[in-house]
C-alpha cells in the first residue's frame, strides 16, 4: 500500500487545486480534497484488489464522491455542486480523450475508436453514479417531483374547478413567478 502513497497525496492536491481554481468556498477546500481523496482510494482499490475494470472502478468510485458530495453539502450548508466538480476532477477521462485524438490525427483508425469506447464508457458511469446518488437522495427525502414542477402542480391542482377567467389569472401568475424565480435554474 506504500506504493499508492504517492498517489493519494496527489489525489489530495488535486481536490485543493481544482477547489482553488473553480473559486470554491475557502473553508471547504480541504474537505472537497477528502472527498477526492475517499474516491481514489476505492478507485484504487477496486483496480488493483479487486481487479475491476477501469469503468466499472470509476462507477463505485464515483459512488463514493456523489454520495460524500451530497452529505458533505448538507453538512457544511454549500452547493453540491462545489463538492462534485473538484471531486470527480481525478476520474474525468482526459488523457482518453488526449489518446483518442492522438491515434485519430495519426491515422490509427481502430486504436483511436477502441480509446474513445473505452472514455465514453468512463464517462457514462460517472453519469450513472451521479444519477444514481441523486436519484437515491431524491428518494430518501421523500421527493416524488422534480422541484421546479411541483409549484405548477399546486397551482393547477387549485385550479381545476375554477372558471376559464381564474384559469387564465392563474396561468399568468405563473408565468410571473417563472420570470421572476428564471435565476434559480440557470
Amino acid at each position: 500500500m506504500l506504493a499508492y502513497l504517492p498517489q493519494l497525496i496527489a489525489a489530495y492536491f488535486v481536490g485543493i487545486t481544482c477547489t482553488l481554481t473553480i473559486e470554491g468556498p475557502k473553508e471547504i477546500i480541504y474537505r472537497v480534497s477528502i472527498i477526492d481523496l475517499c474516491g481514489w482510494v476505492i478507485y484504487l482499490l477496486c483496480m488493483e484488489y479487486f481487479h475491476f475494470s477501469t469503468t466499472l472502478s470509476t462507477y463505485f468510485s464515483g459512488l463514493v464522491i456523489a454520495g460524500m458530495s451530497h452529505w458533505f453539502a448538507r453538512r457544511y450548508h454549500h452547493p453540491v455542486t462545489v463538492f462534485f466538480i473538484p471531486g470527480f476532477f481525478t476520474l474525468v477521462p482526459g488523457g482518453g480523450m488526449y489518446r483518442t485524438a492522438f491515434y485519430l490525427f495519426d491515422g490509427q483508425m481502430r486504436r483511436g475508436f477502441e480509446e474513445l469506447s473505452a472514455t465514453l464508457f468512463i464517462a457514462l458511469a460517472i453519469a450513472l453514479a451521479v444519477f444514481t446518488v441523486d436519484s437515491f437522495v431524491s428518494i430518501m427525502n421523500g421527493q416524488k417531483t422534480l422541484k421546479f414542477i411541483r409549484p405548477t402542480l399546486r397551482r393547477r391542482r387549485k385550479t381545476a374547478g375554477a372558471t376559464a377567467q381564474s384559469r387564465e389569472r392563474a396561468h399568468q401568475e405563473h408565468i410571473e413567478a417563472t420570470k421572476n424565480n428564471w435565476h434559480h435554474f440557470h
